[in-house]
């Protein structure tokens, strides 16, 4: 695993922008104190790849706070370690292009100065706990030029997506942009597998050409000519969307197969440290399926709901079904339901909050309700 280079592309877009306008999907706060960056890099780190690059978005501010040096998943190194790949040209912000085969064009060297005959590619918009191990396995057992990791849905899914269709073998056959996913289609997850050469060949021939503007669809122009084959995923994967499927997923962590299955002790996920007390439960306090951050302190209700670091909860207060992002201060006698509140929220006392399980209610930052 250590001939292979990582790389994950921030600059998906925002699809949660009823929450944050500005802040990018790779940072959205998620399971009560991670960030959705955190399990693509993590991913890397378990896998022993020592060297990775992120593709920066625009609004990167909040990326770079929560990084840092990568300490705390280990790439604060002399040699190799964590590589930041900004927007770097006046152009790119005044001119933005549609697509990222520009962006993967203009960060070549990173690829070319690593030296690794192998390439992973990644975004950031899964929640997943794979082990890429397997997948290299699985890569070289079959001799592919390029594996694509997939996940069999369970459910139908809205949103865009590509689907695969393999044969027994993985063997791809077909690879589609479909708007929906229904069940038992395979959903591809956005990781890549694949020789850095071949990387570096297609990104170059799709700049020149112009015909594609994601490398997705240089991929699914590829299956007839190139050996692909796609890795089926087993394990709890979700692919984050849209604000409803942000919010079901962070659900489906109150159920503890979901959560034992990403956060299982074997493969950590890492994300930043913050040393806090722990949290504080009152006389009054009653919690039942919940995830508690440290810092909290609870004198109300909480049920099937969320809360990040630092929340406070009134006395007499009732959150339930709802997702409480760090340093927000709910009122007494407030009430909260199918709520989604994003972080330094003042909800005012015998405040009522609704939403719905299709369509929670957003709060939006340093809103006072």
């Amino acid at each position: 695993m250590k001939d292979i280079l990582g790389l994950i592309n921030l600059q998906c877009p925002n699809t949660m922008k009823e929450l944050s306008a500005k802040r990018p999907l790779a940072s959205e706060p998620f399971g009560a104190k991670f960030r959705l960056m955190d399990f693509a890099l993590s991913n890397m780190v378990n896998a022993g790849i020592d060297t990775v690059g992120l593709i920066l978005p625009f609004h990167s501010r909040s990326v770079l706070d929560h990084v840092r040096s990568a300490k705390e998943w280990d790439l604060a190194r002399k040699q190799h370690g964590l590589y930041y790949l900004p927007m770097d040209e006046e152009d790119e912000i005044l001119h933005p292009k549609d697509g990222d085969i520009y962006s993967y064009y203009k960060n070549l060297r990173y690829v070319e100065a690593g030296q690794c005959r192998y390439l992973l590619l990644s975004g950031c918009d899964v929640v997943a706990n794979i082990d890429y191990e397997k997948v290299m396995r699985f890569h070289r057992k079959h001799n592919a030029n390029i594996t694509l990791v997939y996940k069999k849905q369970e459910t139908d899914c809205t949103g865009d997506g590509y689907i695969l269709k393999t044969k027994a073998n993985g063997l791809v056959t077909e690879m589609k942009k479909a708007n929906g996913v229904k069940k038992d289609e395979n959903l591809f997850l956005g990781v890549v597998l694949m020789d850095s050469g071949l990387f570096l060949q297609m990104i170059r021939r799709a700049n020149i050409g112009g015909k594609w503007k994601f490398f997705n669809d240089v991929l699914a122009d590829n299956t007839e000519n190139l050996r692909i084959f796609g890795y089926s995923f087993e394990g709890y994967a979700k692919r984050i969307n849209s604000l409803n499927s942000y919010y079901q997923g962070s659900m489906d962590m109150l159920k503890l197969e979901n959560w034992r299955d990403i956060f299982h002790q074997d493969q950590r996920i890492y994300t930043k440290i913050k040393d806090e007390a722990p949290a504080k439960y009152m006389e009054e306090a009653h919690v039942t399926n919940s995830l508690v951050a440290n810092g909290c302190i609870i004198e109300g209700t909480v049920e099937n709901s969320i809360l990040f670091r630092k929340v406070r909860v009134g006395r007499n207060a009732v959150i339930r079904n709802s997702i409480v992002m760090q340093n927000t201060n709910v009122g007494e006698d407030a009430c909260l339901n199918y709520v989604i509140c994003d972080k330094d929220r003042d909800i005012q006392p015998e405040a009522v909050l609704e939403g719905t399980e299709k369509e929670p209610l957003c709060i939006i930052k340093h809103e006072v309700r």
